[in-house]
């Protein structure tokens, strides 16, 4: 476990020397960030009226299809059969790659953006594609994988709270750098994480015991997670969905695999106490589980982000995916029988309330006067 977390931190570091755009560097206007990188990309016609609340609708659907990993992977990977954590997460990207590999351009009209026409056009980039797809697989990896150690030393509830910080880290970030987030969203914000809080100290849910260094790790998740979702939004400009996800899929997938190959002395002795716990049952609830996250999450969901936060923007987005919490736990309330109590169901009308805020918003402007817009 240390040295896992030893390199969590190593490789986090990585993309600041590497050959990617560094995160604290001022970026250009809107437009011409997109002329500088890809010329015949910023030809492309700008987004059609209506695009916010089409990437709302796109942004809500995929938070549910979020929010249900938690629940099917708990069921799945709870009690004596428990597969070791980096197995498992090599499992789902291994499957996601799959599933984009086979199905990919299938999926390419439910995802429009600029950079999508572009590529229809023929004047798609692959060294972006490659570069941009790199970089968000790392990231998504190195969240992934901090999640899952983190989610295995705390208790649910410490866990949901603190991966949702990336509801107050994205903005913040994003306010940072000068771009203008309306005060309706900052508010939405705010009530947001005031549900988030409400819903995971409910004393009507399970609770089981938490430490620090499983809430360090879920803290760090979640600053992956948030550099994560704003170098999507950067990235979604110039390359299209399915190529670049692809080649984020292919990036966490080769970072998955190579850690549980690496690290596999580490959890040796917990493969062997799962293969002899097994059973037919469990493993067929296993596999699906880990199809469920590999197929739907991590690569269909995935691809409809990339559109949904071209739409919305990133700190928009992380009003809806704050709701993560209330759709895990009324799905667990339906297929796994846990309870909801007075103070999860007033964090869910918070909820409630701080999409409403996102809903109601004036469209973000693409051509404000700020060196960096929302969209």
């Amino acid at each position: 476990m240390p040295r896992v977390c030893s390199w969590l931190v190593v490789l986090a570091l990585v993309p600041r020397v590497a050959a990617f755009q560094p995160l604290h560097r001022r970026p250009l206007r809107r437009g011409a960030a997109i002329a500088a990188v890809d010329k015949p990309i910023a030809a492309v016609d700008d987004a059609l009226p209506g695009d916010y609340q089409r990437g709302l609708i796109t942004v809500g659907s995929i938070t549910v299809v979020f929010a249900s990993n938690s629940p099917v992977l708990h069921a799945a990977a709870t009690g004596a059969a428990a597969p070791p954590v980096l197995l498992l997460n090599a499992g789902c990207a291994a499957l996601a790659l799959a599933g984009l590999l086979g199905a990919g351009p299938l999926l390419a009209p439910l995802a429009p953006t600029r950079a999508a026409a572009a590529a229809d056009a023929g004047r798609a980039d692959e060294a972006l594609a490659l570069r941009g797809g790199v970089e968000l697989g790392l990231w998504k990896f190195l969240g992934a994988t901090a999640n899952l150690y983190g989610l295995s030393l705390t208790s649910a509830d410490h866990g949901a709270f603190l991966i949702q910080l990336t509801t107050l880290i994205v903005p913040l970030a994003q306010g940072a750098r000068g771009v203008p987030i309306p005060r309706r969203i900052w508010l939405a914000v705010a009530a947001a994480l005031a549900g988030v809080l409400l819903f995971t100290r409910d004393p009507a849910a399970a609770a089981t015991a938490a430490s620090d260094a499983g809430d360090a790790l879920c803290v760090l998740a979640a600053v992956f997670y948030a550099t994560y979702d704003l170098r999507l939004f950067e990235w979604g400009k110039v390359v299209a969905p399915v190529d670049l996800i692809t080649t984020k899929i292919a990036t966490q997938a080769a970072l998955s695999v190579g850690a549980a190959a690496a690290f596999y002395v580490d959890y040796a002795p917990q493969l062997d106490a799962f293969a002899a716990a097994a059973t037919p049952e469990s493993l067929a609830l296993l596999a699906a589980a880990a199809a469920w996250s590999g197929l739907a999450v991590n690569a269909f969901a995935s691809i409809l982000q990339v559109s949904g936060q071209q739409a919305v923007g990133p700190a928009r987005a992380q009003v809806v995916y704050a709701s993560q919490p209330l759709w895990a736990a009324l799905l667990s309330l339906v297929f796994l029988g846990e309870t909801v109590g007075t103070e999860g169901a007033i964090g869910g009308a918070l909820f409630i309330f701080a999409v409403f805020l996102a809903a109601t918003a004036p469209d973000p402007d693409p051509n404000c006067a700020a060196d960096e817009c929302e969209v």
